[in-house]
């Protein structure tokens, strides 16, 4: 089978000719006379003719020759980029002595089948889970704290200290335990025996009660239930599971600085509902916490540490191999070390050329796709001279990368609840899970992609002015951007530039989370943003708006038709099509909705029916729906949805049911 033709360019004849009139029509509409014997028609489809063969040599360009002349220019293929997730690790048991979770040694992969290799993630940093137990007990009634006696980190309130709350219960009162060491990502357990609260409507499910941590600044966060064996309160004694936010800080109550936890009153439940308080609160008999575990994060990825990459000859341009690649963009600490002789190990700088570089400066390029690290070349001049861009390591020398990381792509956007094997046992962890789905993972960039971006890397020379070149520069600052929009500033304010990450896949219901890009990406584009931007231009960077569309569909099916099949290809359909990735085609997956463009319900009858085995729409309705909380308009959004120009929709959540045909 022939290899398929590569066309730079596809357009045609006709196509610039009906291209040509319509910027007439714009540019000069005093032009009216348009037929072929007019001389300026004439004119355009010699031009054409001319441009059409200019083109077919053009795409007679052999690739090799293609990629040879992007070389000339300085452009590079874009590395990957590694999913990143977080991986809850549960103890044995409560914890006595601090387990001990070492960066990149602890490992974590999927489960290795006859047909797949494991996906391998490892966690970021080094973490200690303490042995620790309560150092006091506070309660809070009504703006007055009272402490309480701990004994071996055990609390036994007696009389009046055993409600942990006002009488009746008022919303703020809380209960307080307070620890000497931080509980920033910590999977804690509180264990109490109590008596049963009372309450009309308190749901045991979802209590009028919030878990929360101390930030030391007078703030706190709340800290996500996992599971609450007293039904808040409502089952008495039982056990509460807590995964604390990323960090705590010290704060003074009831006289002693520790890191708090505490379980507050609120008017609301954990899902926003206005809820009733207690009207009788529970007596505690017995309260204590441990640690069982910790939430940390992960990347998929290797590292590799102080790799020896040989000795240097001494002469300009030389070019040393990582011993793995692709190679993850590095971070501060990731550099290239050069030691002369028996001196130390200095570090060098890394650059995006050496244009700007003399010949004593100590810089270095590095290919990430390709692992190779590149030092100064020496240039002829046209005088006839020589001249050294960056220096050159003195013969002998010894290089090493002081670390690098390897691996990534899109590989490992795994789903939640894969990640479940240990590649290395670890003492007292007795399972491991990722409670999330990975995203941000994305391929090393193909060919293709970088001829595209070719012309337009060319026109702007690197400097952001307009909004065109912001949202180029937005996708040349990493490689995990999908979609960025540039809105102009507004009285002189900043330039606000909107950023969407990519998911893979896309083609589905798609989570806040994942199309909400992290800090570390907002950090890397702000950082690449900042040295192409003009002096006095200042450049905020936001997540991308979204309208938040759910779908209500009742339809008919044909009589033979699989109903559970048609509902599953409809909500696939659905949230291909409303998704500000993938949506916007009739045809299956395209390029995402366009920003700014309405929405009409009409639209979503075609889709629906495009789905083989569907006779008849009954009911098609259209909801507003926010995504961060889920929570959906209590009625329809009507026939048409507008949005603003910088919004696009994204899918909320759908509901389908299919019926058959009465015969």
């Amino acid at each position: 089978m022939r290899l398929p033709q590569i066309e730079l360019d596809d357009r045609r004849f006709q196509e610039l000719v009906s291209e040509a009139r319509m910027r007439i029509a714009r540019a000069c509409p005093e032009w009216t006379e348009h037929n072929v014997s007019d001389p300026g028609i004439t004119l355009i489809e010699l031009f054409a003719w001319m441009t059409e063969m200019t083109i077919y040599r053009l795409n007679r360009v052999p690739d090799k020759l293609h990629v040879a002349l992007m070389e000339l220019l300085g452009i590079r293929l874009d590395g990957p980029t590694a999913a990143r997730t977080s991986l809850r690790f549960r103890l044995s048991a409560p914890a006595d002595d601090s387990v001990e979770l070492r960066g990149g040694a602890t490992e974590v992969g999927t489960l290795r089948t006859a047909t797949e290799e494991s996906i391998v993630f490892q966690v970021e940093q080094d973490f200690t889970i303490p042995g620790m137990r309560p150092e006091a007990y506070v309660v809070g009634r009504e703006d007055k704290f009272k402490a309480i006696g701990v004994a071996d980190g055990t609390a036994k309130p007696q009389g009046s200290d055993q409600p942990p709350f006002g009488t009746p219960p008022k919303v703020g009162d809380a209960l307080y335990l307070g620890f000497e060491e931080s509980l920033g990502r910590l999977l804690v357990q509180v264990e109490m025996e109590a008596s049963l609260a009372r309450g009309a409507g308190v749901n045991p499910e979802d209590p009028p009660l919030r878990w929360e941590v101390s930030q030391g600044d007078g703030t706190w966060l709340e800290a996500d239930v996992l599971v609450d064996g007293t039904g808040g309160f409502n089952y008495g004694s039982g056990a509460v599971e807590l995964q604390c936010p990323p960090r705590s800080g010290i704060e003074p109550i009831g006289g002693k600085r520790l890191h708090w936890l505490r379980c507050r009153i609120d008017d609301k439940t954990r899902h926003g509902v206005e809820a009733t308080t207690f009207t009788h609160a529970p007596e505690i008999y017995s309260i204590t916490a441990a640690p069982i575990g910790a939430l940390l994060p992960a990347e998929h990825a290797a590292r590799e540490v102080n790799e020896v990459l040989g000795t240097s000859d001494g002469t300009p341009g030389q070019i040393f191999e990582l011993r793995y690649s692709p190679v993850l963009p590095l971070e501060p600490k990731e550099t290239l070390e050069v030691r002369e002789a028996e001196g130390e190990w200095r570090p060098w700088h890394r650059k995006e050329s050496f244009a700007d570089s003399s010949r004593d400066d100590p810089h270095y390029t590095i290919d990430v796709v390709n692992g190779e690290i590149e030092l100064g070349p020496s240039i002829r001049e046209a005088d006839g001279g020589w001249t050294q861009y960056g220096a050159v390591p003195p013969k002998n020398s010894i290089l090493r990368v002081t670390r690098y990381r390897h691996g990534g792509g899109r590989e490992g956007n795994v789903a939640a609840e894969t990640l479940t094997m240990l590649k290395s046992p670890i003492p007292a962890v007795a399972s491991v899970t990722n409670p999330k789905a990975a995203y941000g993972g994305v391929d090393a960039e193909a060919l293709t992609s970088a001829r595209q971006r070719a012309a337009m890397e060319i026109r702007t020379r690197y400097r952001a002015v307009t909004a065109d070149d912001f949202e180029f520069l937005v996708g040349e600052a990493s490689p995990r951007v999908a979609r960025a929009v540039c809105v102009p500033p507004a009285n002189g304010g900043p330039v606000q530039v909107h950023v969407l990450p990519k998911v893979h896949p896309a083609d589905r219901k798609l989570s806040l989370d994942e199309l909400v890009p992290d800090e570390r990406m907002l950090s890397d584009i702000a950082g690449y943003l900042d040295e192409r931007r003009l002096i006095g231009t200042s450049i905020q960077l936001k997540p991308i708006k979204f309208r938040g569309i759910s779908v209500i569909v009742n339809l008919q099916a044909e009589p033979l038709a699989d109903l559970q099949r048609i509902e599953q290809e409809v909500l696939q359909a659905l949230y291909t099509y409303l998704n500000p990735l993938v949506g916007g085609s009739t045809d299956g997956m395209g390029v995402g909705w366009q920003f700014g463009r309405s929405l009409n319900q009409g639209e979503l009858y075609g889709i629906v029916h495009a789905v083989d085995g569907v006779e008849f729409v009954k009911i098609l309705r259209l909801y507003e729906t926010d995504l961060a909380s889920g929570e959906q308009s209590p009625k329809p959004a009507g026939s048409h949805i507008v949005l603003e120009p910088d919004e696009v929709v994204a899918s909320g959540n759908h509901i389908v049911k299919a019926v058959h045909r009465e015969l």
